[in-house]
């Protein structure tokens, strides 16, 4: 087995702040509606690349397509005629990336929740995600999938599942005070290997700032346990670097990213996000 324990510091992030950025993207999702096929904004503009293949918008069993802007554009299906949806909505367009995101549950005070699947070249991605009370979150939990095509002699099926305990992650982060288990924790499953993660803040020693240790395991499965024994015993090191490597980019993106969003107020992140959504929609048309 190989262990790595590694701590990064990161800007700290309001808890507020994270409820009211929640806020503020549930009350744009809501207030966009469906005309026909396309997704529109409150402001008047669709949404680039995304079509409803499938139910009524927001309802649970509402299916959206959305693709890379590499597609072949509208096919005239609009929504589910006769039960059976948009050919494509199960087969993609046929060039670059596509998704397909299916509403399961919309409730702003249980919980919303959604399926992912994602379709490329290299292969494919499934994910099931639910994030519980939105309007106060608590628990975000994801369970995923994922086939990788074109490497030979390398089983292609992997399996995760990530949870996070938002009020004890804030309440670690914020006070310090600890938790019987980590707030944070990851499982990747693959035929021959298994990678364990958790995750735990405290208070860090300058103002602002998070510090999150980090423990990473890697262990061998089935019958294979041996021969993957000898290689982590003998990349280990290595391993270990890498790994501490990634976490501190990771941190370093964070640092670029969080406080940046964290000096927008609602009405500033709502204006950012219509923004964001009209250059995306100009650079679709050109």
């Amino acid at each position: 087995m190989v262990a790595v324990r590694h701590t990064v510091v990161v800007a700290s992030l309001p808890y507020r702040w994270l409820v009211d950025a929640l806020g503020v993207v549930r009350a744009l999702v809501e207030e966009s509606r469906a005309e026909g096929q396309r997704v529109v904004l409150p402001d008047g503009r669709a949404v680039p690349d995304i079509r409803l293949t499938r139910g009524r918008h927001l309802r649970p069993g509402a299916v959206y397509l959305v693709s890379d802007g590499n597609g072949d554009g509208d096919d005239g299906d609009e929504g589910d005629k006769g039960g059976k949806g948009d050919k494509r909505e199960r087969k993609g367009t046929g060039t670059g990336e596509t998704a397909r995101i299916t509403i399961k549950e919309w409730d702003r005070r249980r919980a919303v929740r959604l399926e992912l699947a994602v379709a490329e070249d290299s292969g494919t991605v499934e994910l099931d995600a639910v994030l519980k009370s939105p309007d106060r979150p608590h628990l975000f939990e994801a369970d995923g999938r994922a086939r990788v095509e074109g490497v030979p002699l390398v089983p292609s099926r992997l399996r995760g599942r990530a949870r996070i305990r938002l009020d004890d992650w804030w309440t670690a982060a914020d006070t310090g005070r600890g938790t019987h288990t980590a707030p944070a924790s990851a499982r990747l499953d693959h035929r021959w290997l298994r990678a364990d993660m958790r995750a735990t803040p405290r208070p860090g020693r300058d103002d602002g700032t998070w510090e999150v240790s980090v423990t990473v395991s890697l262990r061998g499965c089935s019958l294979l346990r041996p021969v993957a024994a000898v290689i982590l015993a003998v990349t280990g090191r290595r391993m270990r670097r890498s790994i501490a490597r990634t976490l501190d980019d990771m941190a370093g993106r964070w640092n670029e990213a969080v406080p940046r969003l964290a000096a927008m107020d609602a009405g500033q992140l709502r204006e950012a996000l219509l923004a964001e959504a009209r250059h995306l929609g100009e650079s679709g048309s050109t």
